[in-house]
């Protein structure tokens, strides 16, 4: 326990003098009396000390402090039976909880305890707080006797607020390096890890362990090794740089990584490096993905239109430089239009897709194929001139003609393709491209399945096909359509007219059906173009019955896509209730091959429309594929042998038979017969022979006016030669 009678006053000093000043051996100091010591030497020496030092008495009374323990508060009295100290509070640590009377450091000195480091917080005089530590012990007498307490207290406030700050700092870094989604690691100089965040171990599979004082460049294949010492010139000079790069996973997958590199500086020296980094792995496979369905055809993968033209001016380019030719050819399927509006898209994408990759097949290394769009198709073929692109032709023809298998059905799909040279037929993309796609529709002209070479005619005769097209779109707005009628006979009396078209064009005059019908058909034109010819002919034949002349049957042409018009039967209907023409004087017809064509549509509508009285007849026919059992299943009223078995048909036997087997065939089908093109009495001779009995040709009569046509009918004679 510590002794309460109070000591003298003057003890505790004695004390201290005694403790901190001894006299040193040789007694050079033993001169000096002990006040003189104290007046000299100890008391400016307490007064300077940053640390404040405070003695107290056995009862609590201050016996000594300096100015330093006056600053910090420490420099009043303790009333150990009231339990009071002064006017100054101290806090805790947290600056909120004042220390209680037993706490503080001088009353616990004075029980017994040594105070080693014990934190208060003060505010002494209103100033900012200051934080303390305080070291203090009891003061005794060499015997051992207590003679009172010294406190030794020191300011930390600048300490424990750099700590503090230290701390936050810490606490950044660790939420910046541990807790950062992206990738995060921290290199030396020569590029060797140092240490890396939980992220980076996520990403790459790699732990520090794994990497510890290896180099981030084992993580990139050399390529990648060469782009980052030439990107990271910047960060080599303290400045931060950044850039993509690709490191790979521990077991081998490429990741794509976008990084920034930080210079880590110290004392303006450059120490080390941060690399900040994100995945764009899937960002970087979107952007493939973008950029070949950009560049390619999603149905087939093979390069577009876009790649194509890249491609061809890359291509054009070495084949200038080097003096060499190029070819470029230009494929369409034939007759595709038909396959995909019969058979359906679906099997249209099928026949695409096996063209595609026997195109594909049959190209070299150097060469380029690719989809313009539809069933258009094009190849580069560098260092091609004439006979070798003429050879390559011929070969891919030959491979494209093979049957394609699509499920249960086989399809024979023909070509036509036009070809053009670098340097002769242009020297830019665009006109080798325009010169092979007018080559093409050459080849189209010719009869489809064939390639032609490009030449500078087939421009002339592009720009009138250009042109008809143009004029046909406002043909009929501009009143350029004109009928004109070719009877037909028995026995010199009209008993039937054709109905025929003809274009009084602006430019080129008449043109001939034979020209713009083809045009109408690809422009979907010829569904307009043919309800009016309908319309003007049940209006003519019409006013002529009106006109008192002998009624006769008017027979009009159905194209393909009229036939395929599920409004046909309607718009028919319509026309005869329209113009008032009975539908008994009213003859449809529609050709062989488009009669054999989708029965199972063709046969209904034909129905209807002999349902209602009116004439079905096969035209041209002999030209196409129909049998017997196709016939008999088909609502038709007459059979048109086609003009052509009647050119030298007295020298040419498979005509005769021909004729023959067709008569025979429509005399057992109960069909009328009516013969086209008949020029010569032998002709019309045979015919009768035969059986047929209705004529029609140029012996009888040209395609005629209706002015002409009418004087005709008026007079119902025929007119010879």
């Amino acid at each position: 326990m510590i002794p309460t009678k109070s000591n003298s006053p003057g003890a505790p000093m004695n004390f201290i003098r005694n403790s901190l000043f001894s006299p040193p051996v040789d007694g050079s100091l033993g001169a000096l009396s002990s006040s003189t010591l104290h007046e000299t030497l100890l008391q400016p020496i307490l007064e300077h000390m940053e640390a404040g030092v405070t003695v107290y008495g056995l009862d609590g009374h201050v016996l000594f402090f300096n100015k330093a323990a006056k600053q910090f508060g420490m420099s009043e009295s303790i009333n150990m039976h009231e339990q009071t100290y002064g006017s100054s509070t101290f806090y805790h640590p947290d600056g909120i909880t004042p220390v209680a009377f037993g706490e503080l450091p001088s009353v616990r000195v004075l029980r017994g305890e040594i105070v080693n480091g014990q934190e208060i917080w003060t505010q002494p005089s209103g100033k900012a707080v200051s934080i303390l530590v305080a070291n203090g012990k009891l003061l005794t007498q060499s015997s051992g006797e207590p003679v009172g307490a010294l406190i030794v207290t020191h300011d930390i406030t600048e300490r424990k607020w750099a700590e503090q700050r230290l701390e936050v700092s810490e606490q950044r870094y660790k939420s910046l390096f541990e807790h950062n989604p992206d990738l995060v690691c921290w290199l030396d100089l020569a590029g060797r890890f140092l240490n890396l965040n939980p992220a980076f171990e996520v990403v790459t599979g790699y732990s520090l362990i794994d990497l510890r004082n290896q180099s981030f460049q084992q993580l990139m294949d050399r390529e990648g090794v060469k782009r980052v010492l030439s990107l990271s010139r910047h960060a080599q000079k303290g400045a931060s740089d950044n850039y993509d790069l690709s490191v790979f996973h521990k077991n081998g997958a490429r990741i794509e990584l976008n990084a920034t590199v930080i210079p880590i500086v110290v004392n303006e020296t450059n120490v080390g490096y941060f690399v900040i980094a994100k995945d764009i792995t899937k960002r970087k496979e979107t952007e493939r993905v973008i950029h070949y369905l950009a560049y390619h055809d999603t149905l087939t993968g093979l390069p577009n239109r876009s790649l194509f033209q890249s491609k061809l001016e890359d291509s054009l380019v070495h084949a200038s430089v080097q003096a060499q030719p190029l070819a470029i050819l230009f494929l369409d399927l034939d007759r595709f239009k038909y396959i995909n509006d019969t058979l359906g898209h679906s099997t249209g994408d099928s026949l695409l897709t096996q063209i595609a990759n026997r195109l594909r097949d049959s190209v070299g290394p150097h060469d380029t194929v690719c989809r313009l769009g539809g069933d258009e198709f094009t190849i580069i073929l560098p260092g091609m001139a004439h006979e070798e692109a003429m050879h390559f032709a011929e070969k891919l023809m030959q491979k494209l003609i093979f049957p394609i298998f699509l499920g249960n059905q086989s399809f024979v799909v023909t070509t036509s393709m036009g070809i053009s040279l670098f340097p002769q037929d242009g020297t830019d993309a665009e006109t080798l491209i325009k010169n092979a796609d007018t080559a093409m529709y050459q080849a189209k002209e010719h009869g489809r399945n064939n390639f032609q070479f490009f030449f500078p005619e087939m421009n002339i005769a592009l720009a009138k096909k250009m042109m008809l097209e143009a004029g046909l779109r406002t043909a009929l707005d501009n009143n350029e359509f004109q009928l004109h009628y070719q009877p037909q006979y028995d026995h010199e009396k009209i008993v039937g007219l054709e109905a025929l078209i003809r274009w009084q064009h602006p430019v080129y005059g008449i043109v001939s059906p034979l020209d713009f019908i083809p045009l109408a058909e690809e422009t979907g034109l010829i569904n307009p173009i043919g309800q009016w010819v309908l319309e003007k002919a049940c209006q003519q034949c019409m006013e002529w019955q009106q006109q008192g002349l002998p009624p006769v049957r008017l027979a009009v042409n159905l194209s393909m896509r009229q036939l395929q018009d599920k409004h046909l039967v309607t718009m028919v209907q319509q026309t005869l209730q329209k113009t008032g023409l009975s539908p008994a004087y009213l003859e449809l017809e529609i050709t062989e091959s488009i009669a054999m064509h989708r029965l199972d549509t063709v046969i209904p509508r034909l129905q209807a429309l002999q349902d209602m009285g009116i004439h079905i007849s096969i035209d041209d026919f002999g030209t196409g594929y129909s049998s017997l059992s196709c016939l008999q299943s088909l609502p038709i009223n007459s059979l048109k042998i086609d003009q052509s078995f009647m050119r030298n048909m007295s020298t040419n036997t498979s005509n005769t038979s021909i004729v023959s087997a067709i008569a025979a065939m429509a005399h057992s089908l109960s069909l009328s017969l009516v013969a086209e093109g008949v020029e010569t009495e032998a002709q019309l001779e045979f015919l009768r022979s035969l059986g047929c009995s209705t004529f029609q040709g140029y012996y009888f009569s040209k395609p005629i006016s209706a002015t002409e046509c009418e004087w005709l009918l008026a007079n119902n004679a025929a007119k010879i030669g």
